[in-house]
């Protein structure tokens, strides 16, 4: 492969949105990472209980056990947008809901709220994930060879460039 073609492949428009769906799945870690850590100690928290709420984290690690239902069941109502990107919206409307809940609640007062809401979102981000990646995947196989590498990339720089926003 010629390096024009290499730059042909990564300025695809459908790479734009593997990029744009990379940044959706970094953003959730800034939110209940770093910015749930500062808002949990401004709340005045112990640290210990800041570093208990890191344990919500572990849902990505197990997000492999709730995969194979992205696969089999449908959506009502969003089914028409396709397996994947049903999957896709919900997740990303699930999380959209939860942070505006979250934002309404002070954590001094009711930290299981507070944490139950950061699980939330970290099982839809999670979702969101296994979602994304099954759908790059199906997009990308049919296509030339080096198309998957280059997407599965752009996910990446996609996934950095959202989790520094």
């Amino acid at each position: 492969m010629t390096f024009k073609d290499t730059l042909r492949i990564y300025l695809d428009r459908r790479m734009l949105w593997v990029f744009l769906m990379g940044c959706a799945s970094g953003f959730p870690w800034v939110l209940i990472g770093s910015a749930m850590s500062g808002w949990l100690k401004d709340a005045g928290l112990t640290r210990t209980a800041i570093g208990l709420f890191g344990s919500i984290f572990a849902v990505y690690a197990i997000n492999f056990l709730w995969a194979p239902l992205l696969d089999r069941v449908k959506l009502p109502g969003l089914s028409a947008l396709g397996q994947r990107r049903s999957w896709i919206v919900l997740a990303q409307a699930l999380m959209l809901a939860l942070t505006c809940l979250i934002a309404t609640i002070d954590p001094a007062v009711s930290l299981l709220t507070t944490s139950l809401l950061a699980l939330g979102i970290a099982v839809a981000s999670a979702t969101q994930d296994v979602a994304i990646d099954a759908f790059r995947i199906d997009h990308f196989s049919q296509a030339p060879k080096h198309y998957l590498p280059a997407a599965s990339a752009m996910a990446v720089i996609g996934w950095w460039t959202g989790y520094s926003l």
